[in-house]
């Protein structure tokens, strides 16, 4: 991707006015120079007129195509559910227009890999919303691994787990058409967390889920592996406790983090060897500030990001095997 001026502000539209849009970009892009919220679509005119008072934004958008082609847009958020980012982020990027696009990537790797197809011709940034990743605590998780002291991997396990009763029944994570499910709104987190930890994509040994809508899991959990490595990943909507976290042990030590997903709301990195326990201190800043960082910087000036579209479709066809090996269908595709 050819970076452009490093003096030009990024103006950014947001595809549907979504409640994650708030938290991930409305919040942190006031301390991001150079990236200026500007606009917003939803399917009904009055409720982006209502989203664009309520951002204090300058443009409203009474669909997702107007946006796409106003000339006061250079960028997309996309927020709609899983199952519709494949259409809206190959007509984003067919439209000239970078993209942020809420994770996970599609409803499955089938979907992912045309939204790749749209980035490999677009000569446009394309970074799947994994925000996590750009947080200083990533970076201290992957220096501790590669410093040898837990010793050769052995056994990485994720969770991320929302207490029963959260997430009501009429939320669209309980939506199959949506692109629903835990393993798709929260597992998609522990299935990154896990092959960020081991460096590379593991195989799938098996997967059991708890469906309380039908075709929809409520939990579910699979053992992975990795040459030398064990590996199991949970994650539930109707769980005892809200919970996440990633360990990592080795023939040495073990690394367990607390809360790598939103440091920003108190984190913990602690490692545990045979000379003792050592807990570090987790910066508080936010995940999505530095994702909105890296976008910029990604359209700006041309730097390398790790959350690709390659990267989310590695990650789609892992989420897909899980279903499989669980005795379900990967998420459907929306037309």
């Amino acid at each position: 991707m050819s970076a452009v001026d490093p003096d030009v502000t990024v103006r950014l539209g947001l595809i549907a006015a979504s409640r994650i849009a708030g938290g991930a970009v409305i919040a942190p892009a006031p301390d991001v120079d150079g990236m200026e919220v500007v606009a917003v679509a939803a399917r009904d005119a009055d409720r982006a007129a209502k989203a664009a008072a309520e951002w204090n934004l300058a443009h409203s958008f009474g669909s997702y195509q107007d946006l796409l082609e106003s000339d006061e847009v250079d960028a997309v958020y996309i927020g709609t559910p899983a199952s519709l980012h494949r259409r809206w982020a190959v007509a984003a990027l067919d439209a000239g227009r970078h993209v942020l696009c809420e994770k996970p990537l599609a409803a499955n790797a089938d979907d992912g890999r045309l939204i790749a197809e749209a980035s490999a011709r677009s000569d446009r940034v394309a970074m799947e919303g994994y925000h996590w990743r750009y947080h200083p605590l990533a970076a201290r998780v992957r220096s501790v691994i590669d410093s040898g002291e837990l010793g050769e991997l052995r056994h990485i396990e994720a969770r991320f787990d929302i207490a029963d009763g959260r997430i009501g029944r009429d939320d669209i994570r309980w939506n199959l058409a949506l692109g629903g499910g835990a393993l798709m709104d929260l597992g998609c987190y522990p299935v990154q967390w896990v092959r960020f930890a081991a460096g590379g994509d593991p195989d799938v040994v098996s997967a059991r889920a708890e469906c309380p809508v039908d075709g929809v899991d409520g939990r579910l959990e699979a053992e992975l592996s990795w040459p030398g490595i064990t590996g199991l990943i949970h994650s539930s909507m109707i769980a005892e406790h809200t919970v996440n976290n990633l360990i990592v042990t080795g023939t040495d030590g073990t690394l367990t983090v607390d809360n790598p997903l939103a440091p920003q709301n108190g984190a913990g990195l602690a490692v545990e060897t045979s000379t003792g326990r050592r807990e570090e201190p987790v910066p508080t800043s936010a995940t999505y500030y530095h994702q909105l960082v890296a976008f910029r910087d990604a359209i700006r000036h041309g730097t390398p990001f790790p959350t690709t579209i390659g990267d989310g479709v590695r990650t789609m066809a892992i989420i897909d095997a899980c279903y499989r090996a669980a005795g379900m269908e990967p998420r459907p595709t929306a037309d």
